[in-house]
């Protein structure tokens, strides 16, 4: 007997006629019920070669195989498909090309505007209680970075951006349910799923390579993996401006921690919720400290999971965050986009 089961982390090209077959199996089926559902009367030998094929393309399981990414179910179709189906995006080799196409684009279909304007009675708002000091500085100084100096970045100073942004500040109790941490950053149920991987490849006093962060002891795990600064690219899309940067931090989500509390697929946005909350948090934290921030979402999730020994089922890359020094001759400019005046 099989089922359909469509839940894989891999892809398969599928003929309009083969989903057809697939979707005759909703349920579990034998040999003969495909055959009378497919061509009544026909060859049981022939539904029978058929079903090894879509076997042996993990298109459908056999009554007794393992459970195939057995974690996703309570998250199944919706959530799991959207996580796996999204893998691996397909970036130039020339990351620059992207943008020419927009340039391209922008003059026959403007972008949005970006932001709305909304008719009606305004109230204009003051700020009585404006901020001051250091995250005032932190907030209104935030950018993407580019254009890095060649500096290592401070040890200590990276340490810190991890410390304010991935460490156990505080632990709790919820009865009857077991343990919670307290991190700087929000996190949907107080699950914190999202752990922490260095990619150190220009910081002061740290061998290049690649480290697991762990957030209850605040110390760098080495994975015994090597990392160069002509690694980055490969890595993030052919990026090739991070790889004046000089770590970078891998965000990769414990599935579990959060499926454990929520069994429906809609807590998948949490996870990804979290680690916007995250990347924020680090790239304030930097710039508080004078150092660069970049974030990106461009990297093959494959190539990271193989550097870091990830399954990428039940751990995977999904966020991106890094440092470097900054550029001094960046001024205002110090990504893509340049200052307007008005």
């Amino acid at each position: 007997m099989v089922g359909y089961r469509w839940q894989t982390a891999g892809h398969v090209a599928l003929t309009a006629e083969s989903v057809a077959i697939l979707d005759r199996l909703p349920d579990w089926t034998s040999v003969g019920d495909l055959r009378d559902r497919l061509t009544p009367g026909g060859d049981i030998a022939d539904a029978a070669d058929l079903l090894r094929l879509l076997h042996s393309l993990g298109l459908v399981e056999r009554d007794g195989d393992a459970p195939s990414n057995a974690e996703w179910m309570e998250w199944s179709p919706a959530a799991a498909f959207f996580h796996f189906s999204t893998k691996n995006g397909r970036f130039p080799a020339d990351f620059g090309q992207r943008d020419r196409e927009l340039v391209e684009k922008a003059a026959l279909h403007p972008q949005p505007e970006p932001t709305k304007r909304v008719e009606g009675s305004r109230t204009p708002l003051v700020n009585t209680v404006p901020l001051e000091g250091t995250l005032q500085t932190a907030l209104t100084e935030r950018r993407t970075w580019r254009r890095f100096s060649k500096q290592p970045v401070p040890a200590a100073a990276l340490a810190t951006v991890l410390d304010r942004t991935f460490r156990v500040q505080a632990r709790g109790r919820v009865a009857g349910q077991g343990e919670v941490v307290v991190k700087t950053s929000p996190s949907g149920g107080s699950r914190h799923p999202i752990e922490a991987y260095v990619l150190a490849w220009n910081v002061e006093g740290l061998n290049a390579g690649a480290y697991h962060y762990d957030g209850a002891t605040h110390e760098l795990v080495d994975l015994r993996r090597p990392v160069s600064a002509a690694d980055i690219p490969d890595l993030l899309a052919h990026q090739t401006y991070f790889l004046g940067a000089g770590a970078a931090v891998i965000m990769c989500p414990v599935f579990a921690r959060t499926m454990w509390r929520y069994g429906h697929s809609r807590a998948y946005r949490t996870v990804l919720i979290d680690a916007g909350h995250l990347g924020q948090t680090f790239c304030l934290t930097a710039v508080a400290l004078g150092l660069a921030p970049f974030t990106t979402m461009a990297f093959s999730e494959s190539k990271l999971e193989a550097l870091l020994g990830l399954d990428g089922v039940l751990e995977c890359p999904i966020y991106v965050a890094g440092v470097g020094m900054p550029d001094a001759g960046a001024g205002a400019s110090p990504g893509r986009w340049h200052a307007v005046g008005g």
